[in-house]
């Protein structure tokens, strides 16, 4: 049991505040859908209790509401008592944290440019096989001849929306170097268009077949929360009927669908663009996904044909069981960080 502190005051006085993952778990839990991650961590009421910290809420929220202050004076109160300090930063683009000495978990950024203790996490989001798939028609696929690679979502060759997706990273980049904007500069990368170009590369190719919905706009440009549920059957679904799936960084530099396609059973072809993958030293992610290294794009038919024509029946349905296991036991809020319990022990760790 791990005893963990947090400024439960400083909740109470900001409740809309976008908090840090484990919050959820130990306060807001009121479903008990993760009971076991209270087998792990024991928050205290004193920090003289407590062997690690964190902060409840994301460095996007501390820096937008101007309350960087109040997070810097609750990691120093801290490090008196020489606690290890947790901290979050949130959304696609991310921001630049705090120079003291803390642990950042995040699941954008770049691995070339990743701090010095930066953990990054995986995205949480329910199960599929209990919300959206019917677990008895959730197979293990068969292999066949050609690999069956699947994709819904936003992929367009519109060259004016591409322009449009680089300009504003231009933007907001300028910005960021005029002190204008605290979010942290990004690659040059126009996301739909750069997805419509490798799929139209993998439709086109005859050892390879294509099960791909294209949308103009995220979740089809849906805005009701009925709509939401059928776009994310479908896609799900997508998923369910192909062996792999093509996955390709959004607006920040992580893809949720990566996740999504290990929560079903299904192995992910990733583009990889400096991409961090939780758990590195502990999962061996070559035996779970296809991941095509940054410059190594044009071989990714080759790489995706060379993978799947190497399997033997066998060996295909035991990844597809080990990338769902691996979900299971890794990937999940309650799994990574029940996992990263014993990690937090360990000064070292990064």
């Amino acid at each position: 049991m791990l005893n963990v502190y947090t400024d439960t005051k400083f909740i109470e006085k900001h409740p809309k505040g976008e908090k840090f993952p484990l919050i959820y778990a130990l306060l807001f839990d009121e479903r008990n859908e993760f009971m076991e991650v209270k087998n792990y961590y024991q928050l205290v009421d004193s920090i003289e209790e407590a062997a690690v910290a964190f902060l409840p809420f994301s460095w996007n929220y501390y820096l937008n509401q101007n309350l960087r202050a109040e997070a810097e004076h609750f990691i120093d109160e801290c490090h008196k008592k020489n606690l290890k300090v947790l901290t979050y930063i949130s959304g696609d683009q991310g921001v630049t944290p705090t120079r003291k000495d803390v642990y950042v978990f995040r699941n954008s950024g770049y691995k070339s440019k990743k701090l010095e203790h930066q953990i990054s996490f995986p995205a949480f989001f329910k199960d599929p096989l209990v919300h959206y798939i019917n677990k008895e028609d959730h197979q293990v696929r068969v292999k066949e001849t050609k690999p069956v690679i699947g994709f819904v979502g936003q992929a367009t060759p519109n060259l004016l929306k591409a322009a449009k997706d680089i300009g504003l990273i231009v933007y907001r980049n300028l910005k960021f170097h005029l002190g204008k904007t605290r979010l942290e500069p990004q690659q040059w990368f126009a996301a739909p268009f750069m997805r419509f170009k490798y799929l139209k590369r993998l439709e086109k190719h005859k050892d390879i077949k294509t099960n791909i919905i294209y949308r103009e706009r995220y979740r089809a440009g849906v805005r009701t929360n009925r709509s939401a549920d059928k776009t994310t059957y479908e896609f799900y679904e997508n998923i369910n009927d192909s062996d792999y799936i093509f996955n390709l960084r959004g607006a920040g530099n992580f893809s949720v669908r990566f996740y999504q396609t290990l929560a079903m059973g299904r192995i992910p072809v990733l583009i990889d663009t400096d991409c961090l993958l939780p758990l590195e030293g502990i999962i061996d992610w070559t035996q779970h996904c296809i991941r095509i290294p940054q410059g190594k794009e044009h071989e990714m038919e080759q790489r995706l044909l060379e993978f799947h024509q190497n399997l033997t029946q066998e060996k295909f349905e035991e990844i597809q069981k080990a990338n769902r296991k691996l979900w299971e036991d890794y990937l999940t809020l309650v799994s990574f960080f029940t996992r990263i319990h014993d990690l937090l022990k360990d000064v070292n760790y990064k």
